[in-house]
């Protein structure tokens, strides 16, 4: 997915994942994966999380944000602000306002016995970090397609896609394979269980590729308001933990 918000080494993003998922038909930032499960025109989410990374050699938190709205039953738009980052990297600090990422997506195969729902979706990220080690400047475009399928009470999401970065003045990056796929189940009535795993191709010549697993559970309190926990680990030894809440309406 598009990185707007991760520690830049050398000027470039780098393969630090975020996380997304979804509860009673409701985007939010619990896992990376997004879900084909849209709600009715007219509903939406808004959902607030603290994101905490450990890596060789630093240490990230993010303030996280996003507002999801239902424009059809079978189109909605997810626009995500990412307020602000800091950043302890072997010796250096840096904070700021991090980049803003908009996502339209459009359901155009629905879900049958036989056949998974399929959407289309358009991430774009906005420059708009204040800090040229947290951003690159310019603009990103990230298509790809949601695959959602039930199985029983197991809800199966996979997204696939490919990365078009804008590219910084010192340095190249390439374009960028995303896949993932995330695995949901209800525990007990309120209580909901999910696991995914990511990865992508590497951004550059240098680096490599990532893959990472996540696990988070997701409470509801009431039913416009519940709370979640995440965790993962990826191959560039970054661990993070993301507690927050959403607020469905």
């Amino acid at each position: 997915m598009l990185k707007p918000n991760a520690p830049a080494r050398s000027g470039l993003v780098t393969g630090l994942f975020l996380l997304t998922a979804t509860f009673c038909a409701q985007a939010d930032i619990a896992l990376e994966t997004e879900t084909g499960d849209l709600g009715k025109k007219g509903e939406g989410n808004f959902s607030q999380a603290i994101q905490f990374d450990k890596y060789p050699g630093g240490r990230t938190t993010f303030l996280l944000t996003q507002f999801e709205y239902a424009m059809t039953d079978d189109s909605e738009i997810l626009i995500e602000p990412f307020f602000y980052q800091w950043t302890r990297d072997q010796g250096s600090r840096y904070q700021g306002v991090a980049d803003l990422e908009i996502t339209p997506s459009y359901r155009f195969v629905k879900e049958s016995d036989w056949f998974p729902a399929v959407l289309a979706a358009f991430k774009v990220k906005v420059p708009m970090a204040s800090n040229p080690n947290i951003g690159t400047r310019r603009f990103d475009w990230y298509p790809y397609f949601i695959i959602n399928k039930h199985f029983g009470e197991w809800d199966v999401n996979v997204n696939l896609g490919a990365e078009f970065f804008g590219q910084p003045g010192d340095g190249y990056l390439r374009t960028q394979f995303i896949y993932d796929l995330s695995v949901q189940h209800p525990i007990t009535k309120r209580l909901e269980g999910i696991i995914e795993i990511f990865g992508n191709s590497k951004p550059t010549s240098s680096e490599k590729a990532t893959f990472a697993g996540a696990a988070a559970l997701e409470f509801e309190i009431h039913k416009h308001f519940n709370i979640f926990l995440s965790v993962g680990y990826d191959t560039d030894k970054t661990f993070s933990i993301r507690p927050g809440f959403n607020i469905p309406f």
